[in-house]
């Protein structure tokens, strides 16, 4: 979750820590569906549970995560994502300069650097060369030094602060024998690196671009140097398997004895109570004569100290280690990943995401997790909910690969598409389906869809079933529809059951017309029939079957039970990755070289017209690719590289025909994974492989009166940089701005619903372009249809 705060608390402790002891009990957390918001107007929910750097600034920790910067200070956690003018959140290293902005690198494959303000929540400055991922950063007041890794190289930048920072150089060549860089520290002069074959030290003053400027510090020792740290004159740095100091005053070290046997040691932090270290999920602390074992049951990464405290990142939160070695850890309501492979929207405006873990559920309340156990006997269901932690529910099940389709079923059920499951796995014992059906609000309500037709494959010696399902869609009458691939056992790759649990498998055998094997995706049009694309998989159609393509089924009489059907191959090869029916039964397909339609009827000819030229045709449609139609009949595709392209229902591009990117908005990620709409609410949510965008667009449910009209802000205080919106209007609206006594001080007329949507907007200037003085003003509203309503606001002038 992004931009807003919520009050800490620590699930494995019932004393609040003592950072946290005082502060003003009031949630600060903040629901971007419920609130007031402008169309255009962008949110972002991202995980930032995996934290791989952490500092402290004063009396406020900052750490860099898989799912942005976050802050935490006086008792709130508040995460920062593109939103707040991140380049990126996925984020690995975090360092703090003498002007107390906070510079951030990049991850792979995105190894971007930024200088970041976060009092302002503003970039200072933004570097990118094209780089994997930034490895470590250290800051000498005016020099920055930078370890970076561009493919499989790596090599060191830096930075020098004239009026503002600026790129000065890089370092990449290292004698031959040194091998890679795994870490590096900065002590006046003198540049550290520790390397697969030793530690070595270039002087700055030197021409650190030649490799015989870099000489071994410690001639005789050739370990592999994973970590180091220092303070003052002392260097503390880690081999695999032994902890070392070196003085820089006397140039002398000596291998530290230490009576715990190691065997992957990094992360070395010098802290004020002695070296702290970690060996695999093992962390450990060497005070003179004395070695502590303090944690062995998280994955750490890096460490900080605050008021006395030891805080180390982890791949689930935040551990705080007080001077006693009492030991608490921070988990923060969030999604299990922000990753998600699919998503819905329920009726009543929740959002679910679903991931090879489990199930994610978004509310007014926070985050809460419906997750596969990892252990015998670990099965947890709750009662009550604390949404100011991590909320998990625990079952006995296995969600496969990753799920592939949500949707919510008539019956008000989640009804999960998994991809690559068998029917039950053990280590621990867990059953799995084709198809998981559950109750969100009940998890122990969840059960599995296995037939044999669901099966990739069977056999007399007892080989556990392997399914593949990749879409699951209700027609109008609620019978659930499923498309299921490489489902060679029987040769019936679709599958139809009804609201009474009653099956109909679709092949090949009943007709003399073959279909693909391979199916993707399922749309219905007008006249109840059924149709089918496919993606290319020789594997599956074996030279026998259409490879791909469009399929039709038409059938009389009920799905389930049909009196007789017949199968029309309308495109025979080639992969459909996804289809969408849009307004006036005109079906969408979405192919690698992108976007195309048939205009359908109901004669015997299905397709009475096709589109001659794709849209898009310069984006990379690749797998994991999809259409999603809107209320109004706009198409949304996706991408797993390219980010959005929206062809409006008129067959326009919105917003234009660049669609959005992370380059060119604060998308989260170009490797888009699915689109869901809350149509009440006009907002799209767009799930990323860094989380979730959500946009509130001009597009929705259509207004049939003027009765959920809501000005705001209200009142309106001018200058503002952001107008003054009037919401919840029927689509094409204008509106007069008029005195009390009716004089007409602005007309907005409408700009259509593809830039209003249910909004209008007024700056408080008059016609002239002038601000209006303060006071109140009637704002006059009416529709294309003569229908109309009067609002008030007031005006302040500041």
């Amino acid at each position: 979750m992004t931009g807003y705060g919520k009050i800490l608390r620590y699930m494995n402790s019932n004393v609040m820590h003592p950072l946290l002891k005082v502060f003003i009990p009031v949630f600060l957390f903040f629901s971007f569906p419920q609130a007031q918001v402008r169309v255009g107007e962008w949110k972002a929910l991202t995980s930032p549970l995996d934290v791989r750097d952490v500092i402290t600034l004063g009396d406020v920790i900052y750490g860099a995560t898989e799912g942005g910067l976050f802050q935490v200070k006086d008792g709130v956690y508040t995460t920062f994502t593109t939103i707040e003018g991140l380049k990126g959140v996925n984020l690995s290293s975090i360092a703090v300069d003498n002007e107390s902005n906070l510079w951030i690198g990049g991850e792979s494959p995105f190894g971007f650097l930024q200088v970041y303000n976060p009092d302002q929540k503003e970039s200072v400055a933004s570097f990118d060369f094209g780089l994997t991922a930034i490895l470590g950063i250290k800051i000498q007041e005016t020099v920055a030094w930078v370890l970076f890794k561009d493919g499989q190289d790596t090599g060191i930048m830096k930075f020098i602060h004239d009026q503002g920072w600026e790129y000065r150089d890089s370092y990449r060549n290292y004698p031959s024998e040194a091998g890679t860089i795994h870490c590096f520290a900065v002590h006046d002069s003198t540049v550290l690196v520790g390397m697969t074959n030793g530690l070595y030290a270039g002087q700055i003053s030197e021409n650190l671009k030649d490799p015989n400027s870099w000489q071994k510090l410690i001639p005789d020792l050739n370990l592999d140097i994973r970590s180091m740290d220092l303070a003052d004159e002392l260097l503390v740095f880690t081999s695999k398997t032994g902890l070392f100091e070196y003085s820089m005053t006397t140039g002398s070290w000596n291998e530290i004895e230490f009576s715990y046997s190691l065997e992957d040691a990094g992360n070395v932090f010098i802290g004020t109570d002695g070296y702290w270290f970690t060996d695999g999920n093992k962390l450990y602390r060497k005070t003179g004569s004395s070695d502590v074992l303090v944690e062995d049951r998280y994955e750490l990464s890096r460490m900080a100290q605050q008021s006395g405290q030891t805080i180390a990142g982890l791949k689930t939160g935040l551990l705080f280690i007080d001077q006693s070695d009492n030991v608490s850890r921070l988990m923060f309501n969030a999604p299990v990943t922000g990753g998600f492979s699919a998503i819905t929207v329920l009726d009543d405006g929740r959002l679910v995401g679903g991931s090879t873990h489990g199930i994610s559920i978004y509310s007014e309340e926070g985050w809460r997790n419906i997750l596969e156990i990892e252990s015998p006997g670990s099965g947890i269901i709750g009662m009550d909910y604390n949404f100011n932690s991590f909320i998990a529910d625990t079952v006995s099940f296995n969600f496969g690969e990753y799920i592939a389709d949500l949707e919510q079923g008539p019956d008000g059920l989640l009804y999960c598409a998994i991809r690559g499951s068998r029917v039950y796995l053990g280590n621990p014992p867990r059953w799995s389906g084709g198809v998981i059906v559950m109750d969100v609000d009940d998890p122990s309500n969840i059960v599995t869809i296995d037939t044999t037709f669901l099966s990739y494959h069977t056999s007399s010696n007892n080989t556990v079933p392997y399914q593949v399902v990749l879409d699951i869609e209700f027609d109008s009458d609620g019978n659930m529809w499923i498309a299921n691939p490489y489902c060679i056992n029987g040769n019936n790759p679709i599958h139809v059951r009804s609201p009474n649990d009653e099956w109909k498998h679709y092949g090949s055998s009943e007709t003399a017309t073959r279909i693909s094997q391979s199916p993707v995706s399922i749309a219905f049009d007008s006249w109840n029939r059924t149709w089918v694309s496919a993606f290319l998989a020789e594997e599956a159609n074996l030279g026998i079957y259409p490879n791909g393509g469009i399929s039709m089924l038409h059938y009389e009489g009920l799905p389930y039970n049909p009196d007789n059907f017949t199968w029309e191959i309308i495109k025979y090869e080639g992969t459909v990755w996804s289809l969408g029916m849009g307004f006036n039964d005109r079906l969408y397909y979405l192919t690698p070289s992108g976007l195309n339609y048939y205009d359908l009827n109901n004669g015997s000819n299905p397709v009475i017209r096709e589109n001659s030229y794709a849209y898009f045709p310069n984006i990379s449609f690749g797998r994991g690719a999809g259409i999603d139609v809107d209320h109004q009949g706009n198409i949304w595709t996706h991408s797993p590289t390219q980010g959005v392209h929206v062809l409006l229902e008129n067959t326009t591009y919105w917003p234009d025909i660049n669609g959005f990117r992370a380059s060119n908005s604060p998308l989260l990620s170009d490797e888009v994974r699915d689109i869901a709409f809350d149509e009440k609410r006009n907002l799209v949510y767009i799930a990323t492989s860094k989380g979730v965008n959500i946009l509130r667009i001009p597009f929705g449910q259509k207004k049939l009166d003027y009765s959920g009209v809501k000005v705001f802000p209200s009142p309106f205080f001018i200058p503002s940089s952001n107008p003054m919106k009037v919401n919840g209007l029927i689509f094409e609206s204008s509106m007069m701005v008029m005195t009390l006594d009716g004089k007409i001080v602005r007309h907005i007329p409408t700009q259509g619903i593809g830039i209003d949507g249910d909004q209008l907007s007024w700056d408080g200037r008059d016609d002239a372009g002038d601000y209006v003085s303060s006071g109140v003003y009637l704002l006059a509203i009416y529709g294309k249809d003569g229908s109309q309503t009067m609002e008030k606001i007031t005006v302040i002038k500041k």
